[in-house]
């Protein structure tokens, strides 16, 4: 019974180790992001460019 037990198939250890990776990617890019916030990098606090005023012309 005990065998039976630690028996993984190849479907059920691709799923596992896919749900390992996009775990392991996942938390990488949310510590990165919260980090960037951290320091001042991030989206919320980032500057846009805005196009600069028309300047009136002399007809």
């Amino acid at each position: 019974m005990l065998n039976s037990v630690g028996y993984i198939d190849a479907g059920t250890g691709s799923y596992l180790l896919a749900a390992i990776a996009s775990g392991a990617a996942g938390s990488w890019f949310f510590l990165r992001s919260q980090v960037a916030k951290l320091r001042g990098r991030g989206k919320g606090t980032a500057v846009t460019d805005q196009a600069p005023e028309p300047t009136p012309t002399e007809s």
